[in-house]
């Protein structure tokens, strides 16, 4: 991961730039294609994570609030508090996105969309939860909203595990 550096999930509809990569700070512009299959609720327990709309609309749900976001304008989402976007208005949506700490946000993401280039997502853009778990998803902080992350973090480390020795952390 480098700035100026761009990756691609062509199931997703998804390419990042990475623009900071830091431990304090990680910031890439996300680039979402109309139709791709959203983002699942989900939660960063302690991360804090900003989003600007650069181009286009995005429809953000954070928390109880669900709005729709214009080019310009942001949504802060707190530690802890369930959230997703997903392009509005069936067009193509950029998004600077910011993560506070950075932890391993950046490799979890780089092993998601490496991944999907491998032919490992369905339609849906999920993959088989053993091949996921390799991602590194609790070290990033990326868990599912309405499952606790104390049930999570711990399944996800053992199925990870088992998916390393199986073979299924190769993309």
């Amino acid at each position: 991961m480098r700035a100026g550096e761009s990756i691609e999930s062509p199931v997703l509809g998804m390419r990042v730039t990475w623009r900071e990569v830091g431990s304090d700070v990680l910031a890439f512009d996300l680039l979402m294609r109309a139709g791709a299959p959203s983002v699942p609720m989900h939660v960063h327990p302690q991360q804090e994570e900003r989003i600007t709309v650069l181009s286009g609309s995005v429809r953000s749900r954070s928390g109880t609030r669900d709005v729709v976001l214009a080019a310009g304008e942001r949504v802060v989402t707190p530690p802890g508090e369930p959230h997703t976007i997903e392009p509005a208005g069936g067009n193509d949506a950029e998004v600077r996105a910011e993560l506070h700490p950075a932890l391993k946000y950046g490799e979890f993401i780089e092993c998601s969309f490496a991944q999907d280039r491998g032919g490992h997502l369905n339609r849906k853009g999920r993959a088989n939860p053993l091949r996921m778990s390799t991602t590194g998803s609790d070290e990033a902080e990326f868990f599912v909203a309405g499952i606790p992350v104390a049930v999570q973090r711990p399944l996800i480390r053992a199925l990870g595990r088992l998916g390393r020795r199986l073979g299924y952390d190769q993309p």
